[in-house]
């Protein structure tokens, strides 16, 4: 969903990027701001000054998502629970979590930290228009005064009980603390999380065609990924507890396909041929170590009179563009990190920095399937992981 994100650097060590949503979202509170809000609250002021005012309050309503992600991120990780990047885009924000929280009241801090942090902006916002009501002229005064309503109002839409919202971790957390069955209590938030999601989308289509007010599409598009969003969790929670052990390395296939990063594109071609039925390899060094991956539709961009003098570690994709884990992550901790693509994209698994196999979309979706199905992946040879054997 956010491949397209761009990158915002590193905040308070957690890697921060924002999806291209977020202009959009950008230009239209300004819009909101610049034409409607602030002529209202402040009325004579320059037509540019408002269109000022409205830009940075809109910028600041931004950060202000932004500090609400990165408290949940400060307090999953004084619980000792990685975070693996903080995504800005056109809905709000996601903190990506690399593990669960290990207790009930882990879960609860974590998920009531961002609703704290947006009320206390709030309150921050508005009690600063306060004050400088008489010191400062209307318009940034407005300005204040909107940042700090919008962030209230971002706290109580997200203390509704129904997941993927902060309200849904905190019901979650509250029924795993009562009947202690982390699962059930996951289950019941998501189910929450599809019945707010309809009821809002229901609401918004009656504020289109009833009322004629087009604001209803927020609220339509709110509902939708509330639904959507909480289904995923509902079916991926039971797959988190069956596949709970499972190590990449028990899914990985060991003996890939690689692609020598020193030969050129039309010698690697010409081996790839004849070498099996993948698509996307592993390229390594001269050393043996893996610098990236590259797939035939990469190739194919090198144009053919340059594919006998192009190396395939110049075409190969590096870096952010390639996910390496080791040989004993979990399968779960894959989960959070999107599916590949088929055709497109490999997993790159090591062992003390060395290639020791690959995972690609379909080693994936059959890990899931055989979950769903109540069984386990086996390894290679025939036996069931170790670590899953009762």
């Amino acid at each position: 969903m956010f491949r397209t994100a761009i990158p915002l650097g590193r905040w308070a060590g957690v890697s921060v990027r924002a999806h291209w949503s977020v202009l959009l979202v950008l230009l239209l509170i300004t819009d909101l701001l610049a034409s409607a809000v602030l002529p209202r609250a402040a009325p004579g002021a320059n037509t540019a000054w408002y269109w000022v005012t409205g830009g940075l309050t809109a910028v600041g309503f931004l950060v202000s998502l932004l500090l609400h992600e990165l408290s949940h991120a400060a307090v999953a990780r004084r619980h000792d629970v990685g975070v693996r990047r903080i995504t800005l885009w056109m809905l709000g924000g996601a903190a990506e979590l690399e593990g669960e929280p290990p207790t009930p009241k882990a879960d609860l801090r974590i998920a009531v930290a961002g609703p704290i942090t947006s009320l206390l902006i709030g309150g921050a916002g508005l009690g600063a228009a306060a004050l400088a009501a008489g010191a400062l002229p209307p318009l940034p005064v407005s300005g204040l005064a909107w940042l700090g309503a919008s962030n209230l109002l971002l706290a109580v839409f997200n203390l509704l009980p129904g997941a993927p919202l902060d309200g849904g971790r905190i019901l979650r957390a509250v029924i795993w603390w009562r009947r202690g069955d982390r699962a059930r209590a996951g289950a019941i938030a998501d189910r929450s999380g599809q019945v707010l999601g309809a009821a809002l989308a229901m609401a918004g289509f009656a504020q289109l065609f009833f009322l004629g007010q087009f604001t209803g599409l927020w609220l339509v598009l709110l509902g939708w990924f509330l639904i959507f969003s909480a289904q995923a969790e509902f079916t991926a929670g039971p797959l988190r507890e069956r596949l709970g052990g499972v190590r990449v390395g028990d899914i990985m296939n060991s003996s890939p396909v690689t692609a020598p990063g020193w030969w050129t594109v039309d010698a690697f071609a010409e081996y790839a041929a004849g070498a099996g039925h993948e698509r996307v390899f592993p390229v390594l060094s001269f050393d043996g170590v893996p610098v990236g991956i590259v797939s035939f539709g990469d190739l194919i961009k090198v144009p053919a009179g340059a594919r006998r003098a192009t190396r395939v570690a110049d075409v190969a994709r590096k870096d952010r563009a390639v996910t390496v884990v080791g040989v004993d992550a979990q399968v779960t901790a894959l989960m959070e990190r999107g599916f590949p693509r088929p055709g497109r994209d490999l997993l790159l698994v090591t062992r003390a920095g060395r290639l020791a196999g690959v995972v690609g979309s379909d080693d994936l979706a059959r890990a899931f399937e055989l979950a769903a199905l109540g069984h386990r992946p086996r390894t290679t040879d025939g036996r069931t992981p170790s670590s899953l054997k009762a």
